[in-house]
Formats: structure tokens, C-alpha cells, sequence
């Protein structure tokens, strides 16, 4: 081949080709994994004004009947945007589940462990079902017990608050308007910057080569894709994956709760991984606190005894070497700055 036909080789035919040859052999392609953009309903979109007010009032204890309790005093930044104690505390006292992350939150199709709300403006508001229970926590009488009435007027009459509603609604403060403005700011709480989410976005060195290991184990051996599927690390759904009954609950019924399905009997909603290493507890009732008990429930099989546990969970047969990958993986799903989200100056 002369030099004189190389000449007339397109530039970006040859730069094509330099890329093919410095691309590694057999890479793969894990662009599934990639977060996808946050829905947002039409009815609600994001602006500014409405997250810093939701931001505000995500940490205001106004929104509660004594003024004591706030959304984020339960999903607690520096714990992984989930609960410091196995149990939550509200107004009533000790409650029977843990206060699940609200990391990622922005893409569940189902809230709480029952799935009892679709959205998170129904999760945020304060909707009552058609059995007379509350939906969510701000006026459920054992959680924040807020008479909303009563908040609407009490945020109304706080100049700075009135000024930022009409900002972002054009009107006072509404039930409606008060979670969405919630809502909004928790579509911003979105892992998005995550050593993971780095790493499945072409970043290579983003994760070491025992997460990588730990990948694989989650994806194959440790079965845990059946349920954490990507992207979201969710699949949405509920299982009953034999967790021991703790806390003031003798039984906890689970997604029954809403469906009255049989099957449904002990099932809870597939939370996220996402930030799962920053938490301080585990399970619908906090009755595992590290992220090595959570891996060792799995790996024995789950609990045998429990009648309605899923197909899905069976001895996994993981060496104590495969147990460790797994929890080094598990770290790679943090986004540190979810972790250090502040409490806003409040009016």
C-alpha cells in the first residue's frame, strides 16, 4: 500500500479505527444500570422556589402536632436518608417498622412497605384511604399527628412562608400545595454521583476489583438481582423474605395490609440499595443492623419456618470471602452528597 493512498483515508474513518483497537476486548456494555432521568408528573413540575420549599419543610417540626417531629428527623441525611433507631418514633410512641431511605425515592411507583400510596404527593399528603387510615405521616395520629387544618393555618400566618407558597404556586399554603412542594424536593434526593453510577457510566476505576467481584456475585451466585433489578436497584415489588417479627408488632401483615391478597401475607416492598451502606438499620423492622447480617439472612436461605416466604430465597452457599465482595459493592452505591444534606434556615 503506498503513502499516497493513505493520504486520501478520511481523518475520522482512521480515528474510528484507533478507537476500536484501544477499546478492551469483550468490555460490557452496562448502560442498563444507568439511572434514568426522574419522572415528573405534569400536574407538578420541578422548579427552584418549590424544592427550597420543600426543602424547608421536609425539616420544619411545625408540620407536626407538638412541633417536635419533621420528615427528615426520621429519614435522617447522615444515616442514608432512612431511620437511626430499628423502629420509628412519632407521636404515639414507638412505631412498628423502621423509617425506610427517601434516597431515590423520586422513582417508586409504590411508597412506605405496604405500597400503600402511588405517588409521592399522595406518600407526602395527607390522604385518607377508603378505610379510614391515613396515608401519610404528616396526619397519621401514631406518626406526626398533624391536624392539617391546623398546619395550612399555622404555615399561612409565617410572613416568609406565605411569600415563598405564592412563589412557587401563586396561592397560600394548601394540603395539595404542601405536598407537593415535598415531593419535589424529593425528587431531588437522586444517587446520582454515586462510585457506581461512575463506574456503569464508563469510569472504570471507579470501583475496586473486590466491588467488581461483588458485582458479578450480585448479578449471578447471590441471586440478589432477582429482586434489586437495574437500574434502580428495585424491582418495585413485594416479597416476604422471612425476616424475624421484632419491636411492638406480634405480626406485621405487610402488603396484605392493602391488597387482602393471601399471597401477600408478610411481603414488603423491595427498597433500594442505593445509600444502603449508610444506614443504621435494615428491614421493614429494623431487625438487622450492619449490612454483613443482611447478606448472611440471604445466604442461610432466609427463614424456613416462615410459610409465606418467597420461592426466591434459598441458601446461596456464599463463602465468607463472597459475603465480603458482596458488602464492598454494596458501599459503591453511595452518593456522599446525599449524606450531607444541611437543615435549611426556616422561617
Amino acid at each position: 500500500m503506498s503513502f499516497n493512498f493513505l493520504r486520501h483515508i478520511s481523518p475520522a474513518i482512521i480515528a474510528a479505527s484507533c478507537l476500536v483497537i484501544a477499546a478492551p476486548a469483550g468490555a460490557e456494555d452496562l448502560s442498563a444500570w444507568k439511572l434514568p432521568a426522574v419522572p415528573v408528573p405534569a400536574d407538578n413540575p420541578q422548579s427552584e422556589a418549590k424544592i427550597a420549599l420543600g426543602h424547608q419543610l421536609a425539616f420544619d417540626t411545625r408540620l407536626s402536632k407538638n412541633d417536635s417531629i419533621s420528615c427528615a428527623g426520621c429519614h435522617l441525611p447522615f444515616a442514608g436518608g432512612g431511620g437511626h433507631t430499628p423502629r420509628a418514633f412519632g407521636h404515639g410512641g414507638e412505631l412498628g417498622r423502621w423509617a425506610p431511605t427517601w434516597v431515590n425515592s423520586a422513582y417508586s411507583t409504590s411508597l412506605f412497605w405496604d405500597g400503600r400510596a402511588a405517588s409521592l404527593e399522595e406518600q407526602t399528603g395527607a390522604l385518607i384511604d377508603a378505610r379510614g387510615n391515613h396515608m401519610g405521616p404528616i396526619s397519621a395520629p401514631p406518626e406526626m399527628a398533624g391536624d392539617v387544618p391546623t398546619v395550612v393555618n399555622k404555615l399561612n400566618a409565617i410572613p416568609a412562608y406565605r411569600k415563598a407558597f405564592n412563589k412557587a404556586f401563586g396561592e397560600d399554603a394548601t394540603p395539595g400545595n404542601i405536598a407537593k412542594a415535598i415531593a419535589a424536593y424529593e425528587r431531588t434526593l437522586v444517587a446520582t454521583d454515586s462510585p457506581f453510577q461512575r463506574y456503569v457510566n464508563g469510569d472504570d476505576k471507579a470501583i475496586s476489583k473486590a466491588a467488581k467481584r461483588g458485582f458479578d456475585l450480585f448479578r449471578g451466585k447471590a441471586l440478589c438481582i432477582e429482586c434489586h433489578t437495574a437500574p434502580l436497584m428495585t424491582d418495585n415489588d413485594f416479597h416476604n423474605i422471612g425476616v424475624p417479627q421484632v419491636g411492638p408488632l406480634a405480626e406485621d401483615e405487610g402488603r396484605y395490609a392493602v391488597t387482602r391478597d393471601k399471597d401477600d401475607m408478610g411481603a414488603f416492598k423491595t427498597p433500594t440499595l442505593y445509600n444502603s451502606a449508610s444506614l443504621a438499620f435494615f428491614m421493614h423492622d429494623g431487625a438487622m443492623s450492619t449490612m454483613q447480617q443482611v447478606i448472611e439472612h440471604y445466604n442461610k436461605g432466609g427463614d424456613a419456618k416462615n410459610k409465606n416466604q418467597s420461592s426466591l430465597i434459598e441458601p446461596l452457599k456464599l463463602s465468607k470471602a463472597e459475603v465480603a465482595d458482596l458488602v464492598v459493592f454494596m458501599e459503591t452505591l453511595t452518593d456522599d452528597r446525599l449524606n450531607r444534606i444541611h437543615r435549611p434556615e426556616l422561617p
